[in-house]
C-alpha cells in the first residue's frame, strides 16, 4: 500500500477497524502490533503517535478488541475530525 493509498483509505471516511484490517493484510507474516500502527499512521498519514496511542487502551497486546468496535470508531473518528484536511 503506498502513502497515498493509505492516505486516501484513512481521510476517505474509513472506521478505524477497517484501517487496522487492511494494515493487518499487508503486514504479515508479523501479527500487526499496536507500535506499529501508530509508526505507520504517524509516518504516512501524519496523524500524531499522541492522539492515536489513546486508542490501544482499547486493545489486548494481542489487538483483540476490550470495548465494542463502535466505541474505537467514535474515538477515531473525533482523532480525524481534529486534524487538519490533507
Amino acid at each position: 500500500m503506498s502513502d497515498n493509498d493509505l492516505r486516501a483509505l484513512v481521510f476517505g471516511g474509513a472506521t478505524f477497524m477497517e484501517v487496522l484490517k487492511r494494515l493487518s493484510q499487508l503486514e504479515h507474516p508479523e501479527p500487526l502490533k499496536p507500535m506499529r500502527v501508530l509508526w505507520i499512521l504517524q509516518h504516512e498519514c501524519g496523524i500524531s503517535f499522541v492522539e492515536t496511542r489513546k486508542l490501544f487502551g482499547y486493545f489486548e497486546p494481542d489487538m483483540t478488541p476490550t470495548v465494542d468496535t463502535e466505541v474505537i470508531n467514535e474515538r477515531w473518528q473525533t482523532i480525524l475530525n481534529g486534524l487538519p484536511q490533507p
